[in-house]
């Protein structure tokens, strides 16, 4: 092979191999900017299907707790955003679900009230998403419309609400909860409140956690 040959032959052979080099750099880095994407967020429902236990005649009313753990691909990342969606009840007669009250408790321990007895006045509630973003709230009453331009969400409320009026001093924001460490064992918790006349089966509810953007 001549000079002039063989250095085209190299040539050629250098070209493909820094474009294989190339395509793999870049099939990489996608793959680690997808990785990175949809890792920022989690989305998760359960399925419960548990009873709620009636209110007891004396003392402080037993609840029913129901968890989900968000992984380690979360680790290092903190809420942005939550929104808790598809609450589901099934409730056995009229106004099952008004006697029912909500938390959602995070992995470090801390709390916010979803609902309090008395909100939900529908014998079974949801699917429900509650998140601080909307602008449209909660219509608890049997002969809608409410007075407030925005209540819209009527009974069984299947729809998305925030959290207004939904209980005292104590009830949400969500936003009490951003900043927080993802990872971890999430709590959803539901009580009743009202006696043994009715009672109520939690069927799901779920998580939809944003993580914060990094801090540039």
């Amino acid at each position: 092979m001549n000079t002039a040959r063989r250095r085209t032959t190299i040539a050629a052979t250098l070209g493909l191999v820094l474009c294989t080099a190339l395509v793999l750099t870049l099939g990489t880095a996608e793959a680690k900017k997808k990785k990175a994407k949809t890792a920022t967020v989690f989305q998760q429902t359960v399925q419960v299907n548990g009873a709620v236990p009636n209110d007891a005649a004396s003392g402080v009313s037993t609840p029913l707790n129901s968890t989900l753990t968000v992984g380690k691909k979360f680790k290092g990342k903190v809420v942005g955003d939550l929104n808790v969606t598809g609450i589901t009840t099934t409730g056995s007669g009229n106004g099952a679900g008004s006697d029912l009250g909500f938390r959602l408790i995070a992995p470090n321990g801390r709390s916010v009230r979803l609902a309090n007895a008395g909100a939900l006045g529908s014998d079974s509630i949801g699917p429900l998403t509650l998140d601080d973003d909307t602008t449209q709230e909660i219509c608890n009453d049997p002969t809608p419309p409410c007075n407030y331009p925005v209540a819209t969400l009527n009974r069984p409320f299947a729809g998305t609400a925030n959290l207004q009026y939904l209980g005292t001093a104590g009830t949400g924001p969500l936003a009490k909860l951003n900043g927080l460490p993802m990872r971890g064992t999430w709590t959803f918790q539901v009580w009743d409140e009202a006696g043994p006349a009715t009672s109520s089966t939690l069927n799901s509810w779920g998580l939809l956690i944003t993580a914060a953007r990094p801090v540039s």
